[in-house]
């Protein structure tokens, strides 16, 4: 896990540009990932740049349906969205 590596804001950053996803501002951002034409995952992710506790790490990947290793490989860049597809449609 490689929570130390990342803030919050890279996580949505990469949410937004590989994945697509849109967010809403409240007082955290508020997303979906859309699979064809059905909202599918809902990411949470806190404002701001703050560091990402291993806690919170965690429920941001399980709510993407990843593992800590899938998550770590969609922040750095080896996964893709059409990877990412095929994980949750196997899941």
């Amino acid at each position: 896990m490689k929570n130390s590596k990342f803030n919050t804001h890279d996580v949505r950053i990469c949410c937004e540009n590989k994945l697509n996803i849109e967010f809403r501002e409240g007082k955290e951002y508020n997303g979906w990932f859309w699979l064809g034409d059905i909202k599918f995952v809902r990411i949470t992710i806190p404002k701001g740049r703050k560091y990402i506790s291993p806690k919170t790490y965690r429920s941001m990947a399980r709510q993407l349906k990843l593992s800590d290793e899938q998550f770590d490989s969609l922040l750095e860049c080896p996964l893709d969205k059409d990877k990412f597809e095929r994980i949750i449609r196997a899941k």
